[in-house]
């Protein structure tokens, strides 16, 4: 049924065509004959005043609303509609039913076509045969312009998710080669670890999560291998505690987490004091609460990048595209401190 109404087919429109004007003509036919008994005579007046609603119709569907409507002018359009309606009445339609009338129906009294009623009244009967293929064009139009809308925004949305995306996972992977490189000039039996876990990281990155949603206990393992690789950087001075608790696996957002960790380290770890990053990962079915809590370095110059968290910023338009409605993010902070709290809502 839907491809009979809106499909573009030959066979479709060549049908939709008859069955319409079929309609339109027997509705009239039947309406007058009724008054008169006389069904085959108005049939045939129905028929001949056709092709003057033909003419209107085709040239408003095919010329007038192609070259003003659908480019915006709807002035225009309505103008040159008018004016064509107005044509085809007083020079096809009207001429044509007069003749039609002085042959089959004589004794109708004749009225001055002139007139400011016999043209309001030849203007609405020719347009009632235009009518409804204006409003269908018109639905039509809509619809497709509604779908090509949301095309739109579909791609505008992915492309904007993968530009988020892509600006948070330079920043980590420049710092976890780094790491990798000092462990590896130190000859550290580390490195072998360090690079298993990258090669992890890395698979996680450009094959496991090319996907909108992963499973949470994927990402969850995607953050327990940045702690490590981070730990092997780190002395004892520094105190660092990653927990995690779920009862269901759920699907989150690839990469969504990562930024709050990745500041944590960033702004939180000193080896010249004693530092603390605590962070929870606790999944109560479908909500997810994610803690982050790091003291702070002292004394350290920062950038406004790096008070405010290019990271940050970034995720947190992930967060409104992604989960709209669906999450709650507070953030805590003193001269001594800063933390984090995320409540998100997976399903």
């Amino acid at each position: 049924m839907t491809d009979f109404f809106y499909s573009n087919q030959l066979r479709y429109k060549i049908s939709r065509h008859l069955l319409y004007w079929l309609g339109f003509s027997s509705s009239l036919m039947i309406i007058w004959g009724t008054t008169g008994n006389n069904y085959k005579t108005h049939l045939i007046v129905q028929t001949l005043l056709l092709p003057a609603r033909m003419l209107l119709v085709y040239v408003t569907l095919y010329v007038l609303i192609p070259k003003f409507y659908f480019k915006g002018s709807i002035f225009k359009f309505s103008v040159s509609y008018f004016i064509w309606l107005s044509l085809v009445t007083m020079l096809i339609q009207r001429p044509i039913w007069d003749v039609s009338r002085a042959h089959f129906f004589p004794e109708w009294k004749v009225y001055d076509m002139f007139t400011l009623s016999e043209i309001m009244g030849n203007l609405f009967d020719i347009n009632r045969a235009a009518i409804i293929p204006i409003i269908f064009v018109f639905i039509k139009f809509y619809n497709k312009e509604q779908k090509r809308t949301l095309t739109l925004e579909r791609e505008q949305f992915k492309s904007e998710l993968t530009q988020l995306r892509n600006q948070i996972h330079p920043h980590f992977l420049f710092n976890t080669l780094n790491n990798l490189y000092s462990l590896i000039i130190k000859k550290s039996d580390d490195a072998e670890d360090a690079l298993i876990r990258l090669s992890g990281l890395m698979r996680y990155m450009l094959y496991e999560a090319n996907v909108p949603k992963v499973p949470l206990s994927k990402e969850i393992e995607y953050l327990r291998n940045y702690i490590d690789l981070e730990k092997l950087r780190l002395n004892n001075s520094n105190t660092i505690h990653f927990t995690t608790s779920m009862n269901k696996d759920s699907k989150i957002a690839p990469f969504i987490l990562m930024p709050f960790v990745e500041n944590a380290f960033k702004h939180g770890i000193s080896n010249d004091k004693i530092s603390t990053i605590e962070i929870s990962v606790i999944s109560d079915k479908d909500i997810l609460t994610m803690m982050v809590y790091n003291t702070k370095k002292i004394n350290s110059t920062k950038n406004k990048d790096e008070e405010t968290g290019v990271g940050l910023v970034n995720v947190q338009k992930r967060l409104e595209l992604l989960y709209k409605d669906k999450y709650e993010l507070t953030q805590n902070e003193t001269v001594s401190y800063y933390e984090i709290v995320l409540t998100l809502n997976l399903i």
